[in-house]
């Protein structure tokens, strides 16, 4: 194991009343944008002459046909390699310790004549100019705030970033997630025992409303104490600008799950009954009274009348739930109910009722129950993913700002990549951030020696 040794020369005034703490910490800012930088290209630049005198020999006793740890890339050949010199301009990199500059040291193949930097071609830089770390750390970033925002927050931590740098992380990031909404690549999630299906609208392509970013959020477990209960959850599918029957080869792919919990739209219906047509269906309990508030104001009911019918069904509904009241107890009191807004002559609302009513108490099923029992019950709605459509909409809504659909699905990809856990984000994040192997030690005797 080689050793690379580092020196750092600080010029510090005695303390009195001239030196403060701020001015101190101030100097340790300094020195966390840029010796991170400086120690990175001072050990490449070492680790670089030592390889060179193992393929080529000494400075001025070069040695012929020695074997070398890489290949020509023009013929392949692994040995007989001699020094060309080093490059007047230093290369820089972008990476997430800072720019790092390293003057490159060329060898030639005496096979074919070609000239190349093999440190380049050792650690895979070659035609790069920012590293795939900084990459990661500036798409996470500018997923969960602007990219003006986020490139200022990593310009202040020492990274070479600007919000044109997050930006194209962000871009440069998404086609490397290809699990996202692909499920035949390797490693994707199979499917969950509760699926939620949900879509929200948000600013994207000429249309004024925008576009439907459409989801589905497989339930795979909760944790936590009593009150304070967490969801786990996997993306199963999604689509962005397409109608939901375009979700439909995603979800195929899937074991089909114990329930499907809707709001209540009927494209999102049909699109789980044609997917799966033997897997119950449960109506979201928050959506319902609030679509029954709509269908009332379409049949032009009295607003508060209408107000108080609303209110009476989640009065109902808690009541459901606080009472564990059986699905015959359960459907006989919203029978009850529905008469009552029926008797009024309101058609639109009488519908709403009546179309629910087969879904509304899937939860009170006392086989899905059985099948549920590990996830602490069955779900009483999408409120799981309302708060993922929540954290997307925040960071996409943003002082009206209009987005193109292709940027968008990109920054969407990402955000909900890293929200979920997704697999393919997963292998990238253990790719990319391996815990440190390399020993390293500061001796603060030391620290300002001649």
């Amino acid at each position: 194991m080689s050793i690379t040794t580092l020196a750092l020369t600080a010029e510090l005034p005695e303390l009195g009343e001239s030196l403060s703490w701020s001015q101190l910490e101030a100097w340790a800012v300094a020195m966390r944008e840029e010796v991170p930088a400086a120690a990175l290209a001072a050990a490449l630049e070492d680790l670089q002459d030592r390889l060179i005198d193992q393929v080529c020999g000494p400075k001025w006793l070069p040695v012929r046909d020695l074997p070398a740890p890489f290949g020509c890339p023009g013929c392949g050949v692994m040995s007989d390699f001699a020094r060309k010199g080093k490059r007047t301009r230093p290369r820089r990199f972008d990476t997430a310790a800072g720019i790092v500059r390293v003057q490159l040291a060329n060898v030639g193949c005496r096979a074919c004549g070609r000239v190349f930097a093999p440190l380049l071609l050792m650690l895979d830089l070659s035609g790069k100019r920012r590293t795939d770390r900084l990459m990661v750390e500036l798409a996470e970033l500018a997923s969960q705030m602007s990219f003006a925002r986020a490139g200022a927050v990593a310009a202040s931590f020492g990274m070479p970033a600007s919000a044109g740098r997050a930006h194209s992380a962000v871009a440069d990031l998404a086609p490397m997630l290809d699990g996202i909404g692909q499920p035949q690549a390797p490693g994707t999630p199979t499917g969950a025992d509760v699926v939620i299906l949900d879509g929200t609208g948000m600013r994207a392509g000429p249309r004024r409303l925008g576009v439907n970013g459409n989801l589905a959020l497989g339930l795979t477990g909760r944790s936590g104490p009593r009150r304070r209960r967490r969801a786990t959850t996997v993306l199963l599918g999604l689509t962005l600008a397409q109608p939901w029957s375009a979700m439909a080869e995603q979800l195929r792919a899937l074991r089909p799950p114990v329930v499907v919990v809707v709001d209540g739209e009927p494209a999102i219906t049909t699109l789980a009954e044609s997917v799966w047509p033997d897997v119950p269906i449960q109506r979201c309990w928050w959506h319902l009274p609030r679509a029954l508030r709509w269908a009332l104001y379409a049949d032009k009911a009295p607003s508060p009348w209408a107000n108080a019918k609303r209110a009476e069904l989640v009065d109902l509904l808690h009541r459901v739930a606080r009472e564990r009241l059986t699905h015959a107890q359960a459907l006989a009191a919203y029978d009850a109910f529905a008469a009552t807004v029926r008797t009024e002559g309101h058609h639109a609302a009488g519908e709403l009722l009546t179309g629910a009513r087969d879904q509304v108490f899937t939860c009170l099923r006392p086989d899905v129950r059985a099948r549920l029992a590990h996830l602490g019950g069955p779900e009483l709605g999408s409120g799981v993913l309302e708060r993922v459509m929540r954290e997307l909409n925040a960071r996409t809504d943003i002082g009206g700002s209009r987005w193109s659909v292709d940027g968008l699905r990109d920054l969407i990809t990402v955000q909900l990549a890293r929200m979920t856990n997704h697999p393919a984000w997963i292998t990238l994040q253990q790719s990319l951030r391996p815990p440190n192997a390399i020993d390293f030690k500061i001796d603060v005797a030391k620290f300002n020696a001649s």
